[in-house]
């Protein structure tokens, strides 16, 4: 009498984050990137891997992966796969290490979009049943940390498709938080300092990721406390934005301001006990509603000097191989150095005042009640 072995019954839920796996052999969850245990061993790679003799392995090809915070300022995969500018080896990367990339993704409401113009281009179209599949392409480079790695440069270009019904067109892509992204890396190749092909080099594998995302004003579900004078005062106590301010706009929503998303306030005078003074008491209905503003280390800067420093902001992000629109690398760049908002100062080409505040979170507002 023979006893046949059971199979071993397959995961549908990551351990570590509780993920709904996709169906088939998963070696890794696709949100946070911990190893699936019980899962088959990867196969052995090739010897010598060269672009001639295969397409690179693309490993957690997915833009939700998590990133874990490095020396409190560059995040790097949990994968250990290093972006581009931070390979400091003299030997460039080979067919055993892991690279990650950036394709030109946007921020989107729980999720993530690819745009033609923007990084993509478009790769023609077919049909497919009752719809249309769109394709699009991306070029997107890996390099190494400066005077590294030979100075060689990989150059990846990524496919992406999306569908839709007959007889509709699509400009770009899009696809949910932590959701596996219609993209997959199609061919990958070496170019030296001088952009000339590089053979027999073996090609790393490549694992796709998002860009940095900043989480601003509508990405929280909360509201601005509501509070008599005297308890706003002690609530904002320690702010470097004192005072009383208005909104900008007639009501509390998301800006798209010149340091991304984000909520502007202009100043507005008060009675010596902070309360409103003696005149809008009496006319309340035609007054600003007041907000004290909760902002410990924000980033100050003269209006006329901000071109200059987004400049700046974005030749940094780009040394890291991030293809940011210049609002998002605004984004990147202050949360990266723990500024919680903006003081723009002289900003009366923009503003018609002196000085703005731009605060990144209802929750450091409190609305004054009189």
């Amino acid at each position: 009498m023979t006893t046949d072995t059971p199979l071993p019954r397959r995961t549908k839920f990551c351990p570590n984050c509780g993920t709904e796996l996709p169906p088939g052999e998963v070696r890794f969850c696709i949100a946070c990137g911990k190893a699936i245990a019980g899962a088959p061993p990867p196969p052995p790679p090739p010897p010598d891997p060269t672009p001639a003799s295969g397409v690179p392995t693309v490993r957690l090809a997915n833009a939700g992966v998590e990133q874990q915070v490095i020396g409190g300022t560059v995040k790097l995969p949990m994968s250990g796969a290093v972006p581009p500018g931070l390979w400091v080896l003299d030997e460039p990367p080979g067919a055993l290490d892991v690279v990650a990339i950036y394709p030109p993704l946007r921020p989107v409401r729980d999720g993530w979009s690819g745009l033609v113009g923007r990084g993509w281009r478009a790769a023609g179209s077919e049909p497919k049943g009752q719809a249309m599949v769109f394709h699009f392409r991306a070029e997107v480079p890996w390099f190494p940390a400066e005077g590294c790695g030979r100075g060689l440069r990989l150059i990846t270009e990524v496919a992406a498709s999306s569908r839709t019904y007959d007889g509709r067109s699509r400009r770009g892509f899009r696809f949910g938080l932590h959701r596996d992204g219609p993209m997959q890396v199609i061919k990958a190749a070496w170019q030296d300092e001088h952009g000339q092909p590089v053979a027999d080099r073996p090609i790393p594998q490549i694992q796709l990721m998002a860009p940095p995302r900043v989480p601003r004003v509508s990405d929280y579900q909360e509201e601005a406390a509501l509070l008599v004078a005297r308890e706003a005062t002690l609530w904002v106590e320690g702010s470097q934005a004192l005072g009383a301010y208005r909104l900008m706009r007639e009501t509390l929503v998301q800006e798209h301001t010149p340091v991304g998303r984000g909520i502007t306030l202009i100043g507005l005078r008060e009675g010596r006990e902070g309360e409103s003074p003696w005149w809008a008491r009496l006319l309340p209905g035609i007054t600003a509603t007041r907000y004290r503003v909760r902002i410990m280390n924000p980033f100050r800067c003269e209006w006329r000097q901000w071109k200059a420093q987004l400049r700046t902001i974005t030749r940094e992000a780009a040394s890291l191989g991030l293809n940011l629109e210049p609002a998002l690398a605004a984004e990147w760049w202050l949360d990266r150095n723990g500024y919680d908002g903006v003081i723009f100062t002289q900003a009366q080409d923009r503003y018609q005042v002196n000085q703005v505040v731009i605060a990144f979170r209802r929750a450091q507002l409190a609305q004054i009640k009189d």
